[in-house]
């Protein structure tokens, strides 16, 4: 699909859409997802509780919510204050089981982009687990954490949380569910929710943040200013969830982007990368985001290391330090009950 001159597109995968059937679909799915929660509500269904505290970071609606960002700077930010912090992802499309401690050894297919992209830039543990009470258990019996970071866990209610964070990133009236919509549950649902955030601006929530890029990091790790795309010719591509954000914001530093556009967590094949080389050439910079970079396994990139660049993006909040303390609060009152 084209999307204009200077931007081609790959929709591999699902998006939200309207029709007859998406909505009768969507109906379904929000029947499924309220008689689910309130089975939790009744407490038919189970939910476990385990030693160490747990903060879930989660969303109401489909990727792209800064979620990933916030979860790095909390979690850097409690390990600072010397908690024993670890994060706790289910590791989406990671061929991996686990409970695992995710390392450098590891790809994106053994444990996906978003929990290999944690380990490479925090200092912070990344435990890989699909089923998040095991995880919960191993990040405790296997690492002597006093608190996890559970990743995207807003809808994982079988693991008992101390504190529901969750992140907003547009207006969501007359939003639906999906596939209709971009709603994972109904709006009701974030009645839940200890703490909303908005990381949309003239937003009407009272707690704001904003995911901004940083800076450029090259192959070898060296970080590039922003200005450093000024009136560059710039091949840029990517696979998120919204590819808009990545591609105005290089265009807003001055630089003049082509592009091409793949699916959410898009698996990148070497004839991918060849076509991708050859669609750079004559540009100055080849640019892609921190997230797709550890999905790409192909040598290729040593033929072009000296043009290619990934944006780091980072997590702007005026205070962090209110969510903090109320942090350690539940920390120390766990802490307290367990020796008591």
């Amino acid at each position: 699909m084209k999307t204009s001159s200077h931007e081609t597109a790959i929709t591999q995968g699902c998006t939200a859409f309207s029709s007859p059937m998406s909505r009768i679909l969507s109906t379904l799915y929000g029947r499924a997802v309220s008689w689910r929660n309130a089975l939790y509500d009744a407490g038919i269904l189970a939910v476990h509780r385990t030693p160490p505290a747990i903060i879930s970071v989660g969303n109401i609606e489909t990727g792209g919510t800064g979620k990933t960002p916030f979860v790095m700077a909390l979690s850097g930010r409690l390990k600072e204050r010397g908690h024993r912090c670890v994060i706790l992802t289910r590791g989406y499309r990671g061929r991996l089981t686990g409970p695992l401690l995710v390392t450098g050894s590891h790809s994106s297919r053994d444990v996906g982009d978003e929990a290999l992209l944690m380990a490479q830039t925090t200092r912070v543990p990344v435990i890989k687990s699909p089923d998040r009470v095991k995880g919960a258990w191993f990040a405790y019996s296997e690492l002597d954490a006093d608190l996890v970071i559970l990743d995207d866990g807003f809808q994982h209610r079988r693991i008992h949380r101390d504190l529901d964070i969750v992140l907003v990133s547009r207006n969501l009236d007359g939003e639906v569910l999906l596939p209709a919509g971009h709603l994972r549950e109904p709006l009701s649902s974030l009645s839940r929710a200890h703490i909303i955030i908005s990381t949309k601006e003239n937003s009407s929530y009272a707690l704001k943040a904003s995911i901004e890029m940083s800076c450029f990091v090259d192959v070898s790790g060296n970080t590039h200013d922003l200005s450093s795309v000024l009136g560059k010719k710039v091949f840029a591509f990517c696979g998120i969830a919204r590819p808009e954000g990545f591609l105005s914001g290089l265009r807003s530093l001055g630089a003049q982007v082509t592009s091409r556009v793949f699916a959410d967590h898009y698996t990148y094949t070497a004839g991918d990368m060849r076509m991708i080389v050859r669609e750079a050439q004559g540009s100055d910079l080849i640019i892609t985001t921190e997230k797709d970079l550890v999905r790409i396994e192909h040598p290729w990139i040593q033929d072009v290391k000296e043009r290619l660049l990934s944006v780091r993006i980072a997590l702007r909040m005026d205070s962090m330090e209110p969510i903090l303390k109320e942090i350690e609060t539940i920390v120390r009152n766990r802490r307290i009950s367990r020796q008591g």
